[in-house]
């Protein structure tokens, strides 16, 4: 029963970590629309009105590295608009607190890129049960109904 309440426990901070992403996510695709709209100029160039994203806040919550696995598994090959950004998220400068958090993330992106074999992933981050169709259809209803 403790183990029990325990892995609970640790699914809801996963949770918790994947709907702030897809919280932060939310904020800089809306953002970009409407600097976009505004502005007409290239979403890439510097802009103090774009959000940040909440990378320390993130990985706190991610004791399980169900966050970090969604992000190597992403640099396999982002195949669709809502994975290609969460890659946009990795081109944010973050914030300086965040610098550390950030680097997790790029890591593991960057692992996910540049391992050949399939299921290093999951290799790489055992902890998470998740595999990552469920992470990215979670993700997915995550971005969808805010």
């Amino acid at each position: 029963m403790p183990r029990l309440i325990i892995l609970l426990g640790l699914l809801a901070g996963v949770l918790y970590s994947l709907h702030l992403l897809a919280k932060d996510y939310q904020a800089i695709t809306a953002a970009s629309k409407v600097i976009r709209a505004l502005f007409k100029r290239d979403i890439n160039a510097q802009n103090p009105t774009v959000p940040k994203v909440r990378w320390k806040r993130i990985l706190l919550n991610d004791p399980i590295q169900c966050a970090r696995y969604f992000y190597c598994e992403l640099g396999r090959e982002p195949e669709n608009i809502m994975q290609r950004g969460f890659h946009y998220m990795l081109k944010l400068e973050p914030f300086e607190e965040d610098m550390a958090a950030f680097q997790a993330f790029n890591e593991a992106y960057n692992y996910g890129r540049l391992s050949p074999e399939q299921g290093s992933c999951k290799k790489g981050y055992p902890l998470c049960p998740l595999n990552a169709p469920l992470l990215f259809q979670i993700m997915k209803y995550l971005v969808r109904y805010p």
